[in-house]
C-alpha cells in the first residue's frame, strides 16, 4: 500500500449518491514503551458499552478520537500521556479502511506529525514504530476529509488554508460526541459550541453538513460578503469625497486670490470652473515659485467688494420675492379651499334638472323658476372655472418658489466664496505690513499652495474607481450562492431534524414541560420546545431538570445522525456518549448497579433510555454508538452483551494498564 490509496476525487453531490455505508470505528489502540499495545475493539453498526469506575480513563476515549481527527490540542489526561507514546484509530466503511495515528506529547499541545493510511484490509500495527503514512497535521486533515467525503472547492490548495466557513474535519466532532459537559447542559447544545474559538466555525459550517450548501457555495458566499463590503466602502468614500468638493473649491479660490494679490496670478478663474482647473492653476503658481513677474491686479479687492455688494443686493431682492411668493401660495391655498367648499355646496343641486325650462324646486313652468335655474347654472360655471384656474396656477407657483430657493442658495454659495477670497486678501495685506517684503510673502503663499497640493488637495481628490467589474463579479456570485434556494434547503433540513427529535423525545423519559412537547431545531444553532398545554415556546434554559436535558440532547444527537444518514452527509455514523446515567447516580465512585438508584422511577427511566439507545441504533443504517458508563445493567441481556470493557476497582482494569512503565 502506498498509504493513500482508495481516495478518489469527489464532488459535492457524489458522496450523497455513492456512499452506501458510513464510517465506524473498529479499533482504538494505545501504544506504550517496549511494543506494548492496548486495543479497544468495537462492533460495527451497534451499541458498544465501556463501563466501570471513575478514574479508569473511560472519558479519554473521546479525547483520543478527537486527537486523531487533527486537533491542535491534546486533551488526553496526565496518566495516559505519562505511559502511552502514541494512539491510533482504525476507521472502517464497508471494505474500506482508514488508519489515523499520532504521537502523544508528554505535555503541551498536540504534535504536528500524524500518520494516515487508507486502503482495504488494513490492520493496526503491533507497535507505534509500525504506523505508516507519516505527514504533517494539515495534510493529514485533508486526507481524512477526502476519505470522509468532505469535499474541497476547485482550488486544490484550499484544503490547506484556514478559510472561514469552509467545512473541515475539525467541524465534525460536535455531531460525534455527546460529552459529559454537554449531555445535561441547559446552555450548550453541541460539543465544543461553548468554546469561543470553535463556535464561529461550527455555526458557519452547519448549513454544509445539513445539506443546504456545498463547499463551493460556502466559499462563494464568503467572497461575496467580502466584495459587497469592499463595494460599500468604495461607494461610501466616493460619496464623502464628493461632498467635500465644495470645500476644495473654496480653499483653492482663497489661495488663488492670495496669489493674485501679491502678483503671482494675473486673473482669477471663474467661480464655476472645475476643481481640476483650479488645481492646475495652483500647481502652475507653485511651479513658477517666488521669482514670478509681478502680476498683481490692483483692482482685485475692489472687484470682489463690488461683486459682494451686487450679490447682497440680489439676495435682498430674491428674499423679498420669496416672501411675496410664499404669501401668494398661502392665499391660493386658502382660496382653493373656499372654492372647493362652494363647489361642494353647489354640487348638492346637481340632481336638479336645470335645462328643461321648469323651476328646479317645484318643477312648474314659470319665469321665476327659469331665472333661478339660470343663476344656479351660472354659479356652477363660475366655480368650475375658478377651481380649474387654481389647479392650473398652483404648480407654476410651486415651481417658481423652488427656482427662487435654488437661486438664493447659489447666491449664498458665491457670497461665501467671495468672503473667503476677501479674507485671504485681508490676511495677505496684514502679513505684508508685518513682513515688509513682497518676496517673503510670495514665499509664504507658494509654501501654503505646495502644502495644500501635497496634503489637503489629495485628500479631496476622488479616484476614478471603475466598479463595473466588481458589481459584475458580485452579481455572478449571487447567482452561484442562490440565497433563496439555500434558505429553502436549510429550512427543510431544520424541519426534518425537528420532526425526528419530536418523535424520539416521546421514547425518552421526561418531565413537565418537556413531556409531550414539540422540538423546534434551528441551524443557528439553537433548540426550543413548544409545550402542549399552552403552546408556549420555551428556550433551553427554561426547560429545567437534568432528565429533560439528557432526553433533549439524546433526541437531537440521534436526529442529526438520522438526517446525515438520509442525505448521505460526510459525517461518520458514530455517537460517543459519556454517561446517560448522570441524572440518576452521584458523581464518581465505582461501577453502579441499577438497584443502587434511590427511586424506582429512576430505574424505570434508566431502562427506558437504554432501550431507546439500542432500538434507535438498530433503526438507523450504519450508526455505531460507543457508550461510556458508570452503570452496569445486568438486568438487560442486550446491554450486557454490548459491554466491551468493565473497568472496575475489583478488576483493576483501566484504559492504560497500571503496569505500563513511565515514559522517559
Amino acid at each position: 500500500m502506498d498509504g493513500q490509496s482508495g481516495i478518489g476525487s469527489n464532488n459535492f453531490f457524489s458522496f450523497r449518491s455513492d456512499a452506501v455505508n458510513r464510517w465506524n470505528i473498529q479499533e482504538i489502540a494505545f501504544y506504550g514503551i517496549g511494543d506494548r499495545r492496548r486495543t479497544l475493539k468495537f462492533d460495527i453498526g451497534k451499541v458498544n458499552v465501556i463501563t466501570g469506575a471513575s478514574g479508569t480513563g473511560k472519558s479519554a476515549i473521546i479525547d483520543a478520537i478527537d486527537y486523531c481527527l487533527g486537533s491542535k490540542e491534546c486533551k488526553l489526561p496526565f496518566f495516559v500521556r505519562n505511559h502511552a507514546e502514541a494512539v491510533a484509530v482504525h476507521w472502517v466503511q464497508g471494505s474500506r479502511d482508514l488508519i489515523v495515528g499520532r504521537k502523544i506529547p508528554k505535555a503541551g499541545s498536540g504534535t504536528s506529525q500524524m500518520y494516515v493510511r487508507t486502503g482495504r484490509h488494513l490492520k493496526l500495527p503491533a507497535a507505534s514504530a509500525g504506523l505508516e503514512g507519516p505527514t504533517n497535521r494539515d495534510v493529514a486533515r485533508a486526507l481524512i476529509e477526502k476519505a470522509f467525503g468532505i469535499q474541497d472547492a476547485e482550488d486544490p490548495v484550499i484544503s490547506l488554508k484556514s478559510e472561514k466557513g469552509r467545512a473541515t474535519v475539525r467541524d465534525i466532532p460536535p455531531y460525534l460526541f455527546l460529552s459529559g459537559d454537554v449531555i445535561v447542559s441547559r446552555e450548550t447544545l453541541l460539543h465544543d459550541l461553548n468554546r469561543p474559538k470553535k463556535a464561529p466555525d461550527i455555526k458557519a459550517t452547519i448549513p454544509y453538513f445539513l445539506g443546504a450548501v456545498d463547499q463551493a457555495s460556502v466559499l462563494a458566499a464568503r467572497v461575496l460578503r467580502q466584495l459587497e463590503a469592499a463595494l460599500t466602502k468604495i461607494e461610501r468614500e466616493a460619496a464623502a469625497k464628493a461632498r467635500s468638493q465644495s470645500l476644495l473649491t473654496e480653499r483653492s479660490m482663497a489661495l488663488l486670490t492670495q496669489a493674485q494679490e501679491i502678483g503671482l496670478v494675473v486673473e482669477l478663474p471663474s467661480p464655476s470652473a472645475p476643481d481640476a482647473v483650479l488645481l492646475d492653476q495652483l500647481a502652475g503658481v507653485a511651479g513658477r515659485g517666488v521669482a514670478s513677474t509681478d502680476m498683481r491686479d490692483s483692482e482685485a479687492r475692489a472687484v470682489l467688494e463690488e461683486d459682494r455688494r451686487t450679490i447682497v443686493s440680489e439676495l435682498q431682492t430674491l428674499r423679498g420675492k420669496r416672501q411675496m411668493l410664499r404669501q401668494t401660495i398661502r392665499d391660493a391655498a386658502g382660496y382653493e379651499t373656499a372654492v372647493s367648499a362652494q363647489s361642494h355646496k353647489l354640487r348638492l343641486v346637481d340632481h336638479m334638472k336645470l335645462d328643461d325650462g321648469r323651476c328646479p324646486v317645484c318643477e312648474s313652468q314659470n319665469d321665476v323658476g327659469q331665472a333661478m335655474a339660470e343663476k344656479i347654472r351660472s354659479s356652477l360655471s363660475i366655480i368650475t372655472r375658478e377651481a380649474l384656474a387654481v389647479d392650473g396656477i398652483r404648480p407654476h407657483l410651486n415651481d417658481h418658489f423652488e427656482e427662487i430657493e435654488s437661486l438664493i442658495a447659489s447666491k449664498y454659495n458665491r457670497l461665501r466664496e467671495i468672503e473667503a477670497q476677501l479674507s485671504g486678501l485681508v490676511r495677505v495685506g496684514e502679513e505684508l505690513g508685518t513682513l515688509g517684503s513682497i518676496l517673503q510673502e510670495r514665499a509664504r503663499v507658494v509654501g501654503r499652495i505646495d502644502q495644500f497640493l501635497e496634503t489637503t488637495a489629495k485628500d479631496f481628490q476622488v479616484a476614478s474607481t471603475d466598479t463595473a467589474m466588481l458589481v459584475s463579479r458580485i452579481e455572478d456570485l449571487k447567482e452561484q450562492v442562490d440565497p433563496q434556494a439555500r434558505r429553502e434547503r436549510l429550512r427543510d433540513a431544520e424541519n426534518m431534524v425537528s420532526a425526528f427529535a419530536t418523535e424520539m423525545l416521546t421514547d425518552l423519559p421526561t418531565e413537565v414541560p418537556a413531556t409531550g412537547s414539540r422540538v423546534v431545531f434551528s441551524s443557528t444553532p439553537s433548540l426550543s420546545l413548544v409545550e402542549p398545554s399552552r403552546r408556549a415556546v420555551l428556550a433551553m434554559a427554561e426547560i429545567g431538570s437534568d432528565q429533560n436535558y439528557l432526553a433533549i440532547h439524546l433526541a437531537l444527537s440521534f436526529s442529526l445522525q438520522k438526517l446525515f444518514e438520509t442525505i448521505k452527509a460526510p459525517v461518520p455514523g458514530l455517537l460517543v456518549i459519556d454517561q446517560i446515567s448522570r441524572p440518576y447516580y452521584p458523581k464518581g465512585g465505582d461501577e453502579k448497579r441499577l438497584q443502587e438508584m434511590e427511586k424506582d422511577d429512576d430505574q424505570v427511566a434508566m431502562k427506558q433510555i437504554v432501550r431507546f439507545l439500542f432500538d434507535e441504533t438498530a433503526r438507523q443504517t450504519g450508526l455505531q454508538v460507543i457508550l461510556i458508563e458508570h452503570a452496569y445493567i445486568e438486568e438487560d441481556p442486550e446491554y450486557v452483551a454490548a459491554v466491551k470493557g468493565r473497568w472496575t476497582k475489583a478488576s483493576g482494569e483501566k484504559l492504560i494498564p497500571s503496569d505500563w512503565p513511565v515514559r522517559n
